[in-house]
């Protein structure tokens, strides 16, 4: 098996930073112009992004958007995207994933999900083609999209801590391709008294996994069983009397899934 090494780019150009990370058996093999020209386009990238939904940036069409100009809606096909994806993200699950805070419109909740996916499916998957990277992966925050070269050995790690004292290994996922999204925190307006206390999913893409990451810890113990039964979802959950709770494909040995 091959001894791997890491490198890694991180863009600071939005709220969170994106960190780019390249697997490679060995550096010398690859072509470093190409890098190069991929990260300056995700970093262009990212900087539109931020002019259309940085919360820090008072210009930003989120912002004003927030402030009731809609201006967003009818000039930008990137903000109205995602101004969809997040109704769309309400309704599949039933309100427990929500866009709103404070009365305002916040679609941070996805947006991560949906900004790695857009950059990953763009820019990063074609650096596969290079000889000498055998994976490429792109994190924001706790949200990370993976693939690696078809036809060869190499899995993502991907860790999952303890939510209350991140020196605990709990889980650890080796993905070929895919997306991981963990969360913690209840960003919905509708709220079940629930002992969850972490949600990690795992899917295809960062988008999804986000999202019902989000509604996960929002619908709680009762609710969340019926989401993970009818959308076949895989992840796991940290629930505090009854500890780590693992979900795959819709299925739960431990968990009680209504059919």
């Amino acid at each position: 098996m091959s001894e791997y090494k890491y490198i890694s780019v991180v863009i600071n150009k939005f709220d969170l930073p994106f960190e780019i990370k390249l697997a490679t058996p060995n550096p010398d093999l690859i072509d470093q112009k190409i890098i190069d020209e991929t990260v300056n386009k995700i970093s262009e990238n990212i900087q539109e992004y931020d002019k259309t939904f940085s919360l820090e940036n008072n210009n930003s069409l989120l912002s004003k958007f927030q402030n009731g100009e809609e201006m967003g809606l009818m000039n930008s096909q990137v903000f109205r995207e995602v101004y969809e994806q997040t109704i769309t993200a309400e309704q599949m699950t039933h309100h427990y994933f929500s866009s709103y805070f404070n009365g305002k419109y916040d679609p941070i909740g996805l947006l991560n999900g949906w900004m790695i996916d857009k950059i990953f499916n763009r820019y990063l998957l074609a650096l596969l083609n290079d000889d000498g990277i055998d994976g490429v992966s792109l994190r924001c925050g706790e949200d990370v999209r993976l693939a690696s070269r078809p036809n060869i050995d190499f899995r993502w790690r991907v860790a999952i801590k303890d939510p209350k004292n991140l020196d605990i290994l709990l889980a650890t996922y080796f993905l070929q391709n895919g997306a991981v999204s963990t969360t913690n925190e209840r960003r919905s307006l509708r709220n079940e008294k629930s002992n969850i206390e972490q949600v990690t999913i795992v899917s295809s893409n960062a988008l999804d996994a986000n999202i019902w990451a989000n509604a996960g810890i929002s619908s709680g113990t009762n609710k969340f069983p019926e989401f993970i039964s009818k959308y076949h979802l895989t992840g796991m959950i940290v629930d505090k009397y009854a500890g780590m709770e693992n979900f795959r494909d819709g299925f739960s040995d431990k968990i009680a899934i209504k059919k």
